[in-house]
């Protein structure tokens, strides 16, 4: 069953869709504050974006990343209403030639169409006075951004938050990356976390600073039991249970194990 709900949260619109209404990040959210869009959808889900955004023409779109349920529509909103799209740096060669997509993506969202996107600037203006600063939080991925209005104390973060307590972890991440940005971003005062996925959290700094504090600790603790000997699947079974079937469904590019490798990775994986 797919999901398309509206919401408005202290004057942010929003959009939750996807195709299927299982796990919290089987839907993604894009955000709209008056002609600026921050994220744009998967391509599956182009009908029901385009219905949302017919209401209101963006004047320019935003990318957390590149990731297909987040960029997936960003092609077909710049042809149709000459929006410009703007995301970090990192993300313009995988917008523009593509990258690889495991056939859970494709499932879930579609392959999006390739584009030209544009460089953002640090910081980007928008109506009524209001004005989001980009902060790279690389770690999901190496083009992931937050965007911060500080004076309203929002934070927009894609990817970075989801939850507290993550259990999985995508075979392409890099987790002390995550560790690192999780800490650079908390620097930053705001209250109101916008997640991607889970959508407005209210005590956003606290329930960020939850994440950073899990992450060390389990980090920790896999540390400890693998200078003891177990092996990745023991540690795996002891702190997080058995593999499930997001493991066989990705075909071992999102699982409780890679979390565990996560946190025995110095560099960034290939």
């Amino acid at each position: 069953m797919s999901v398309d709900q509206r919401f408005t949260y202290l004057g942010v619109e929003g959009l939750r869709t996807g195709r299927f209404d299982l796990e919290l990040n089987t839907s993604v959210i894009l955000y709209r504050i008056g002609s600026t869009l921050i994220d744009t959808g998967p391509p599956n889900r182009w009908p029901q974006v385009r219905n949302f955004l017919r209401e209101r023409p963006p004047r320019q779109v935003l990318l957390t990343h590149h990731h297909e349920d987040h960029s997936g529509n960003a092609a077909r909103i710049q042809t149709e209403y000459g929006a410009e799209i703007l995301a970090h740096p990192a993300a313009l060669p995988e917008l523009a030639h593509g990258w690889r997509l495991r056939p859970y993506q494709r499932l879930f969202w579609g392959r999006p169409p390739h584009l030209t996107a544009q460089a953002a600037p640090d910081r980007i203006a928008l109506e009524n006075g209001l004005q989001l600063s980009m902060l790279p939080a690389p770690g999901h991925a190496a083009d992931l951004v937050c965007y911060l209005e500080a004076e309203r104390g929002w934070l927009f973060t894609g990817d970075l938050y989801i939850g507290s307590r993550p259990r999985y972890l995508r075979r392409d991440e890099n987790l002390p990356l995550q560790i690192e940005s999780l800490r650079a971003i908390l620097r930053h005062d705001f209250e109101v976390l916008f997640c991607g996925h889970r959508g407005p959290v209210p005590d956003g700094h606290r329930m960020l600073s939850n994440k950073l504090a899990y992450l060390v600790e389990f980090s920790e603790q896999v540390r400890e039991l693998h200078g003891k000997g177990l092996t990745v699947r023991e540690i795996t079974r002891r702190l997080l249970g058995r593999e499930d079937l997001t493991r066989l469904a990705t075909l071992g590019h999102f699982t409780k194990g890679n979390l565990v490798r996560g946190c025995l990775t110095k560099e960034a994986p290939d």
